[in-house]
C-alpha cells in the first residue's frame, strides 16, 4: 500500500511496528482512533508522567493531546503524527516551527536532531474486520544525533514504549468493537421491528 509515512520519513534508523486485528469496520476503528482518551490508557499515563518528572498529566483524546504534530491523514486509512526534536535531553528540545508542516518535516535535515513519526495504518480484512498497525520510525539527521538517540531508544524501549503502543491498540480495539456491537444490535432491532 501507498502510506503517507513512506512519503514523510522513507529512510529511518529506528523502527517499531505493532498490529492488532479488530472485529470492526475501518470506519469504526477510525472513529475509535480519534476518540480514545488517556483515561483508557492507565499505563501510558503513568509512563508519561514518569518521563516528564510529574509535569505531564495527559487528559482528553489521545491524538489531539499527544506532544506530536498531525502530519497527514487519509480518512479511514492512515493518520501520521510526528515531531523533530532532541528527544534524548531531560526536557526534549523541539526543532523550529517550520518542521510542524508535512513539507517542513519531510525536508528538514539540519544536523543534531531526530525526526520521529508515528503512523496508524488501517487495512480492511474479510468479515468486516480491520488490521490496525502503529508504526514508529525515527531518523537522526547526523551521526552524533544517531548515537544520542540510540541510547535514548534503548532506554524507552526497555522503559515501556512498546507497552504504550500495545495499550493504545487495545483501547482503540475495545472502543471500535463496542461501537460495532452497538451498531449490530441496532440493525437487528430494526430488522425485527420491520418484520412485524
Amino acid at each position: 500500500m501507498d502510506w503517507l509515512l513512506d512519503q514523510l520519513l522513507p529512510a529511518y534508523d529506528f523502527r517499531t511496528c505493532f498490529t492488532r486485528r479488530i472485529a470492526a469496520e475501518p470506519a469504526q476503528v477510525w472513529a475509535a482512533l480519534y476518540t480514545v482518551t488517556y483515561h483508557e490508557l492507565p499505563v501510558t499515563r503513568v509512563l508519561m508522567a514518569a518521563r516528564s518528572g510529574g509535569r505531564a498529566r495527559p487528559t482528553g483524546p489521545l491524538l489531539q493531546t499527544m506532544p506530536l504534530t498531525a502530519l497527514g491523514r487519509r480518512e479511514d486509512r492512515e493518520a501520521v503524527i510526528g515531531r523533530v526534536a532532541k528527544f534524548w535531553l531531560p526536557r526534549p528540545e523541539s526543532a523550529p516551527s517550520s518542521t510542524r508542516s508535512p513539507e517542513g518535516f519531510a525536508e528538514f535535515a539540519e544536523p543534531g536532531w531526530a525526526k520521529a513519526a508515528m503512523s496508524f495504518q488501517l487495512r480492511p480484512l474479510h468479515g468486516g474486520h480491520t488490521l490496525l498497525a502503529v508504526e514508529t520510525r525515527v531518523h537522526a539527521t547526523d551521526a552524533t544525533a544517531r548515537r544520542a538517540f540510540a541510547a535514548y531508544w534503548l532506554l524507552i524501549r526497555a522503559g515501556g514504549a512498546g507497552f504504550i503502543r500495545l495499550e493504545m491498540l487495545r483501547a482503540i480495539a475495545r472502543r471500535a468493537e463496542r461501537r460495532r456491537q452497538a451498531h449490530d444490535l441496532r440493525q437487528r432491532a430494526l430488522r425485527r421491528s420491520g418484520a412485524r
